[in-house]
C-alpha cells in the first residue's frame, strides 16, 4: 500500500480486487437500515473474519470532538450499530452493501454513540470521489423490508412526536450567555483538547455546556422533561493539591423549538423522585405543537418503544428504538427499556409503535452500576407524568407512593425448595418484630401460597403499608404461624 503523506486516501497494488459502492450520504435519514463492518479484537488477522453489526441511522448532526483517540469537526451520523476500537476506518453500508460512512471514533460528548463519517463529507474533501457515487438509497422491499420494519415504522409514526420535540440547554452561573438565537445556525466551534482523554470517564460525567430534551404537551408551551437536566451541576477542581466539588446553579434556562429558534422558558416546579420537570415556555399569544399522553398500561415484556431526543447541531431529531425489557420499576412507575438512553435525548418523549407518547427518559444519573447506552435505561409512564404534572403546575408539593416493606432479605438461589427462604432479617424491621429468622422459608403470604422469592416480592408489592399480614412458616421440621405488620417506605 502507498499511504500519502497528509491521510486521506492510499492506493493498493493489486487487479480485479473486490470493492464498495459509493451512495450520497445525504439520501438517507434517520430510522434507515445501516450495517457496520470493522476488526474489533483483531477478529481479521486472528480469525480471518470480518466483524458485522446491525443498526440503524439513529441521528444526523455535527460534532467537535477531541481526545486522544480522535480529532474531527464536522457532520457525522450516528448509529446504534456497534463502532468499536478496531472497527475505526471500517464502512458502514446500507442493506444493500453499499458504502453511506466511515466509521470513526468521533463522539457527541451529550450521546456517546456510534458515529460515522458521511460520505457527503468524503467527497468535500476527495472531490475525485463524485463520480463513483453510483447507487442510490434503496427502496426496500421482499424480505428487506420485512427485517427493516420495525425501524421504519418509528420513523414513519413518530412525525407528531418529533414536531414536540425540544432541545433544552441550562446556563449555569458563571457560564457566559453567548448562544445563537437560531440553532440551526450555530457555528460548529474546535474543542480544547481534553487535559484527561479518558473515554470512559468523560461518558460518565454530565457536560455542562450539552443539550438534553423535553416535549410540550400543551399548546401554551408547557414542557415536561428529566428533574435531572434542571438540576444544579457539580463539577470536581482541582485547586493546588485538593480535588474540590464545586455547585454551579442554573441561572438561565432556554428551549430550542423544532425549527431552531430559540426561547427562554421558566422552571414551574420539579420533582427528583419522579425525575420530572416542567418548563413554561415564555412566549404569551403563541399556540405550539404538542403529544398526548397515553397511558402505558399496554405495555408487557417485549412490546416495541422508541425514545425520541434532539442532536447538537442543528438540533436535528434523533430516534432510538428498543423494546421493553423490564415493567414495574421504581415502585411501578417506571418501565426498563433497551432503547439507547443518554444526556442528549433524556427528558424526550417515548413512543409506541402507533406514534403515541407513552412516557418519557427518565432516571439516568452521573453514578450508577451501568453507563449510557448499555440498553438499560427506564421510561417514566404517562400515566405517573398527567397524576403529578397538576401538582407541579400549580406549584403543590408532590405526593410519592408508599410501599410496603417485610425488612428481610431473601435467598434467591433457593431454587431446590418450595417456598421464600431468609437469608438475612433487618433486626429493627417488621420481620424481626414478628419473630421471622434466618432460614425460615415463607409457604404462605396472606393465605396465598408463595412458590419462590420473587412471588413474595410481588405480593409485598401489592399489600398496603401497615396492613397485618399472616404468614405460614417452616422452621427447620417445623410450620408456623406468625403474623407481621408490614413496614413502609417512601
Amino acid at each position: 500500500a502507498k499511504f500519502p503523506p497528509l491521510g486521506g486516501r492510499f492506493l493498493v497494488d493489486g487487479k480485479g480486487l473486490p470493492f464498495m459502492k459509493l451512495a450520497d450520504s445525504k439520501e438517507y435519514q434517520v430510522g434507515d437500515p445501516l450495517y457496520s463492518w470493522g476488526n474489533p479484537h483483531m477478529t481479521i488477522s486472528r480469525d480471518g473474519a470480518v466483524s458485522l453489526s446491525v443498526g440503524s441511522i439513529s441521528g444526523i448532526y455535527n460534532v467537535s470532538s477531541v481526545d486522544n483517540e480522535s480529532r474531527y469537526l464536522g457532520p457525522v451520523l450516528e448509529t446504534d450499530a456497534a463502532i468499536n476500537p478496531g472497527s475505526d476506518g471500517g464502512p458502514l453500508t446500507d442493506a444493500e452493501g453499499n458504502l453511506v460512512g466511515i466509521a470513526s471514533l468521533a463522539f457527541s460528548r451529550s450521546r456517546w454513540l456510534g458515529l460515522a463519517i458521511p460520505t457527503t463529507r468524503l467527497m468535500e474533501v476527495l472531490p475525485d470521489l463524485k463520480p463513483l457515487v453510483k447507487s442510490k438509497r434503496p427502496a426496500l422491499s421482499g424480505p428487506l423490508a420485512q427485517c427493516w420494519a420495525f425501524h421504519q415504522a418509528f420513523a414513519e409514526v413518530s412525525t407528531r412526536a418529533v414536531e414536540a420535540t425540544v432541545a433544552i440547554r441550562v446556563l449555569y452561573q458563571g457560564e457566559s450567555p453567548d448562544l445563537p438565537a437560531d440553532r440551526k445556525a450555530e457555528e460548529l466551534k474546535p474543542l480544547t483538547p481534553y487535559q484527561r482523554p479518558e473515554r470512559a470517564s468523560r461518558e460518565a460525567q454530565r457536560p455542562p455546556e450539552a443539550d438534553s430534551s423535553g416535549f410540550m404537551v400543551a399548546a401554551d408551551g408547557t414542557v415536561v422533561t428529566a428533574a435531572f437536566n434542571v438540576d444544579d451541576l457539580y463539577v470536581w477542581k482541582r485547586e493546588k493539591n485538593l480535588i474540590q466539588r464545586i455547585q454551579r446553579k442554573v441561572a438561565k434556562v432556554y428551549v430550542y423549538l423544532a425549527d431552531g429558534s430559540r426561547l427562554d422558558a421558566q422552571v414551574v416546579g420539579k420533582d427528583s423522585f419522579y425525575d420530572l420537570a416542567v418548563l413554561k415556555l415564555q412566549a404569551k399569544g403563541r399556540s405550539f405543537p404538542f403529544v398526548d399522553l397515553y397511558d402505558s398500561g399496554g405495555l408487557v415484556q417485549g412490546s416495541s418503544t422508541a425514545v425520541i431526543g434532539r442532536s447538537e447541531p442543528p438540533g436535528a431529531a434523533t430516534l432510538n428504538a428498543g423494546r421493553v425489557s423490564a415493567i414495574q420499576r421504581y415502585r411501578d412507575t417506571c418501565c426498563q427499556i433497551s432503547s439507547m438512553i443518554n444526556y442528549g435525548n433524556l427528558g424526550g418523549p417515548v413512543v409506541d409503535l402507533q406514534g403515541r407518547v407513552v412516557g418519557m427518559a427518565a432516571h439516568l444519573a452521573e453514578r450508577t452500576s451501568w453507563r449510557q447506552n448499555c440498553g438499560v435505561g427506564f421510561m417514566l409512564q404517562a400515566e405517573v407524568i398527567k397524576q403529578v404534572l397538576p401538582d407541579l403546575l400549580s406549584g403543590k408539593q408532590v405526593s410519592h407512593p408508599k410501599q410496603a416493606f417485610l425488612g428481610a432479605t431473601g435467598d434467591m438461589g433457593a431454587l431446590d425448595t418450595k417456598g421464600a427462604r431468609i437469608s438475612q432479617v433487618d433486626a429493627h424491621g417488621p420481620a424481626a418484630q414478628a419473630g421471622l429468622q434466618e432460614g425460615d422459608i415463607i409457604l404462605a403470604f396472606d393465605g396465598k401460597p408463595i412458590e419462590d422469592w420473587l412471588t413474595l416480592l410481588t405480593e409485598i408489592r401489592a399489600a398496603e403499608p401497615s396492613k397485618k399480614v399472616a404468614l405460614k412458616v417452616r422452621r427447620g421440621e417445623q410450620e408456623l404461624d406468625l403474623t407481621v405488620e408490614l413496614g413502609q417506605k417512601e
